[in-house]
């Protein structure tokens, strides 16, 4: 039985040794009764266990010396001879039950208890024993189920001592202890959640490609290999999809004839080789590259690509592997053919044919067909796929999960996996820069991928491992115990991964960093973001992108100022970097959109956000080449991924980067004298003409006609927000003298006069205030702001004001500004609120709402909605509008049941709901759906329905058919929504 259950104990690592993230704890640092000192020990295996475990009872020996000083001694056992420690050292004995004799003869003298292990995947006991062997008093003894188990035992211990699974890749400082004490207890850690769980190197150019030929070259090799090893290993996992890209230098990289020895090597470290998606019967695609043997073409070179996979066969005898079936075109593009079926059933018919051949079984060797992209649709057009072959269902590329098993497919043998990305190249464009993935988002994906019975393989697709630390980490604890984290308790996951990467007194300020983080990843992709993704005219949706990255720069580096030089370097890649980095690419995104706008309107001030938007390009590559410096150069080249200069429309890495666009206006020339050279912006004004005019029409002072639209404020009232704002800028040659002045008293300005000019800025801007305790009640009209520049500039400003007032017994949401805006956390009620729960670490919102969704528990598939519990949103609507359109925002997904597809349904105030399809049906069965190219950088599907309704208190009602279906939001526009990326701000409740 699991130890770990959903247990979340231990999160403060500095009271026992508990390191590993939320496992029992096995050591501590502080002697209590009955604890055995193992500060100094004898690592004893049997002389005939698989040679994994001595190599993990040799790394953990080194890690004995990185934690206390002094390296574990090790040693070779037989059942009749177990050497003796030296006073003052402890035994550590380690071995598996199927080829260990010394720790079979414990079990026969009935002084260990296996029981737990008997028939287990992966598993193993740690546990204290007295009077072991004779002059032996006590020791600890860890034993595995098999080989893995033994060697996850070992680095179970390592990790509790306090050396993090990535000491060696991101240089994480071991915990340094001058004692320590394994516990005297017998505690069994149970079979793994993933059957096979691991990585994928891939698109592994420029980055990792060049660090590995600077540092290991000019190939992949053991040297290089035994780091992936030892990483998977420690983070108990045991499956992986080699570096494989056809990359600089030609052809790429291949796994089995770069180094000869990789393979051997793999299997004796205890990892399980297989080869990714369009890469079958364990060759790489870049062999066949440099093979001469024609076009990778079933039809026209079915002789020589059946060779090709012999060869393969052949080679992987005696190692463990995981077969890869089937074939795509060339350089992984869809098959050629008429009929792309007929060719399949033939390909894996041969496949399996060689394997009958080689191994004496078509049954004996695993196989794994990858379901991605096309094939997904030949599968659910009727390509049938032996029972033993486990089916690899596999994400967008984005993290969305296109298919996940029906009942009928969880009776295959071969059972159902996940390929899921961390990273990628390809449509509708790259991300492999940084790290870009929400936890949430993650969590969310695949924890329901294993509730629908996803559990034999988990393959991560990493590319440069080295940006993925922390995700991978999180996915790995799944693949490992998928319900030691729930939704709400990644917070307290990360803070135990805090706790051992960094200094424990700082792990909870690191832990709520890195979640902030992982928040704001929820918004966008980098690389998806340009310079009109966030408004930087409504709702100051791009400052409050910008702030919100600032305070957690801000945070992040007090947070450094505050660690020993020691621990600088793994904080710098952890946490500080990839923080950094996002604000400068963000403040480059939105300085190119403030320049775009403020050319439009040809404001003086549109030069100088172009010299930003240079300044904050020059900053993005400063701060690689600080990474570059890092550690005497240690990570050289490691983050030189390009990330600025992608083609709209097209998915292609820019070989350089590079950015478009910027505007400049002519500093030397005035502005027509019929606008004058001062010019007001007022918040939520829409320009019908920026920067044009008309000189013969006399409109602009002040402006009238169809301009008045551009300088008229959102309605202000008093359950909105009570201020807007205006600028006066400068848009000629000459210095301005501005002046402004309200026309009711309840209306004040910030500033009353001052100065556009070359020393004071050309950009001045005023908050407008309203005091609606001196508005009078039932106000609703319209109130003038003068602004008189000394160049003969006037220009009113019309503020709309409205004091409403609500029922006293009204309980909900109030319209303000032209909309209704509520998160879907902050529901008003519910027919069943038990049936919910919230994602909290998954949405797009700013301000820490979650995604909400049925509890898994209510079922799949409901009908709409009879079968559903619901939530209500009571609102308030205050304008006459009559038809108002509702927008729900929801966690971007996609139907994984082509029988069950996702729906939601929608009621106003009683009215009949409709039960509506969330995602468009796609052409063909397994294609992707109508949509999906803006959706996924959106990472939102937002839909809409438009809906009779009046002034006064309404209800929207909203069910969904499934757990699967999150949503974040709804906003109801009542004639006054602007256009926005995230959509506006909360409304006020009350």
């Amino acid at each position: 039985m699991r130890a770990l259950g959903n247990v979340l104990l231990c999160l403060t690592a500095c009271t026992l040794g508990a390191h590993a993230l939320f496992e029992p704890p096995i050591v501590s640092f502080e002697a209590g009764d009955g604890s055995l000192d193992i500060t100094r020990p004898l690592i004893v295996v049997d002389a005939d266990d698989h040679i994994g475990v001595h190599i993990a009872a040799n790394a953990v020996a080194d890690d004995f010396e990185r934690v206390t000083g002094s390296r574990a001694q090790t040693a070779n056992a037989t059942a009749d001879d177990v050497p003796a420690p030296d006073n003052g050292t402890a035994l550590v004995l380690v071995g598996s039950l199927d080829s260990s004799a010394v720790i079979q003869s414990l079990i026969s003298s009935e002084k260990l208890n296996t029981s737990e292990l008997a028939g287990k995947w992966e598993s193993f006991v740690v546990a204290v024993v007295d009077a072991p062997f004779e002059g032996v008093d006590r020791a600890l003894v860890i034993a595995g189920s098999n080989k893995r188990g033994a060697i996850f035992g070992l680095y179970t211990l390592s990790e509790q001592i306090g050396v993090s699974p990535w000491y060696w890749w991101a240089d994480i400082v071991p915990k340094k202890h001058n004692a320590i004490f394994a516990l005297p207890t017998t505690t069994t850690f149970g079979e793994p959640s993933v059957r096979y769980r691991g990585l994928f190197i891939n698109d592994e150019s420029p980055a990792l490609n060049t660090w590995v030929i600077d540092n290991f070259g000019p190939k992949y090799n053991t040297a290089f290999y035994a780091h992936v090893f030892e990483l998977l290993l420690r983070m108990k996992a045991n499956y992986l999809w080699p570096a494989m890209w056809p990359s600089y230098p030609s052809p790429g990289n291949s796994f089995f004839v770069d180094d000869p020895l990789n393979q051997a090597t793999a299997d004796a470290y205890g990892i399980v080789v297989s080869t990714s998606h369009h890469e079958p019967m364990q060759r790489a695609t870049n062999e066949w590259l440099t093979s001469g043997n024609g076009t990778w073409d079933w039809e026209k070179n079915q002789e020589n690509v059946t060779q090709f996979f012999e060869a393969g066969a052949a080679r992987a005898k005696g190692y463990e592997s995981y077969f890869t079936l089937g074939m795509r075109g060339d350089q992984d593009a869809p098959l050629s053919g008429d009929d792309p079926m007929a060719i399949l059933r033939e390909v894996i018919g041969t496949q399996r044919s060689i394997i009958k051949d080689t191994y004496g079984n078509e049954t004996a060797v695993k196989q794994v067909w990858a379901l991605y992209k096309e094939v997904q649709e030949l599968y659910e057009a009727g390509l049938e796929i032996p029972d033993d072959v486990t089916l690899l269902f596999s994400d967008d590329n984005f993290g969305n999960i296109r298919r996940l098993p029906r009942e009928d497919e969880l009776q295959r043998s071969g059972g159902t996996g996940i390929y899921y990305h961390c990273e990628y190249v390809g449509d509708p464009r790259s991300y492999k820069w940084l790290n870009t993935n929400s936890l949430g988002k993650a969590h969310q994906q695949l924890t329901n991928a294993h509730a629908r019975g996803a559990d034999r393989i988990w393959v991560i697709n990493v590319a440069d491992i080295k940006p993925m630390e922390t995700p991978l980490s999180l996915i790995m604890a799944l693949a490992y115990n998928v319900s030691s984290i729930t939704p709400d308790s990644i917070p307290q996951w990360l803070a135990a991964y805090a706790a051992r990467e960094l200094p424990e007194e700082h792990a909870e300020e690191a832990a709520d960093i890195l979640l902030a983080y992982s928040r704001l990843m929820g918004l966008r992709k980098h690389e998806h973001i340009e310079s009109d993704t966030f408004s930087v005219i409504h709702y100051d949706e791009a400052d409050r992108v910008l702030g919100a990255w600032n305070a957690l720069l801000e945070r992040a580096e007090a947070l450094s100022e505050q660690l020993d030089e020691a621990y600088q370097p793994s904080f710098f890649q952890l946490v500080l970097h990839p923080i950094k980095a996002s604000l400068i690419y963000n403040n480059v995104r939105v300085a190119q959109g403030k320049n775009a706008w403020y050319a439009g309107q040809r404001r003086n001030s549109a030069n100088d956000w172009a010299g930003r938007t240079l300044d904050y390009f020059e900053q993005d590559y400063d701060l690689q080449l600080e990474w570059n410096a890092m550690l005497d150069g240690r990570w050289d080249q490691m983050m030189r991924q390009t990330h600025y200069g992608y083609r709209k429309g097209l998915w292609r890495a820019p070989i350089r980067d590079m950015i478009t666009g910027l505007s400049y206006v002519q500093l030397r020339q005035d502005s027509y004298p019929a606008v004058g050279q001062l010019g007001v912006a007022v918040e939520g004004g829409v320009e019908p003409y920026p920067g044009v005019f008309n000189e013969g029409d006399n409109l602009a002072k002040p402006s009238r006609k169809d301009l008045v639209k551009g300088v008229t404020f959102t309605n202000v009232s008093q359950y909105g927000s009570p201020t807007r704002w205006f600028e006066v800028y400068g848009r000629g040659g000459q210095n301005v003298h501005w002046t402004a002045s309200a026309e009711q008293p309840w209306v004040s300005l910030s500033a009353s006069e001052g100065d556009v000019s070359t020393a004071n800025g050309w950009d001045s801007r005023v908050i407008v205030t309203v005091d609606f305790d001196a508005v009078p009640d039932g106000y609703n009209d319209t109130s003038l702001i003068y602004v008189n520049g000394s160049d003969g500039s006037y220009e009113e400003l019309h503020l709309p004001v409205s004091k409403v007032s609500l029922p006293g017994d009204f309980s909900g949401f109030v319209e303000a500004d032209g909309y209704v805006s509520m998160e879907a956390a902050h529901y008003t009620s519910s027919s069943d609120s038990s049936s919910f729960i919230e994602y909290p670490y998954l949405s797009r919102s700013i301000n820490g709402s979650g995604a909400v969704g049925l509890d898994p528990s209510v079922g799949r598939n409901l009908s709409l909605p009879g079968d559903a519990p619901s939530l209500q949103f009571a609102f308030y609507q205050f304008s006459g509008t009559q038809n108002v359109t509702v927008t729900l925002y929801f966690t971007m997904a996609l139907d994984t049941d082509p029988d069950a597809p996702f729906q939601y349904a929608l009621s106003l105030d009683g009215a009949a709901p409709n039960a509506t399809r969330l995602i468009p049906e796609p052409a063909s069965a397994g294609d992707l759906p109508d949509g999906w190219t803006d959706a996924v950088m959106d990472q939102v599907w937002t839909r809409s329905a438009t809906f009779n309704s009046s002034t006064g208190a309404h209800v929207l009602e909203y069910w969904a058919n499934g757990p699967a279906v999150l949503l974040e939001k709804i906003v109801v526009d009542t004639g006054g929504l602007l256009a926005s990326y995230l959509g506006p701000p909360e409304s006020k409740r009350v």
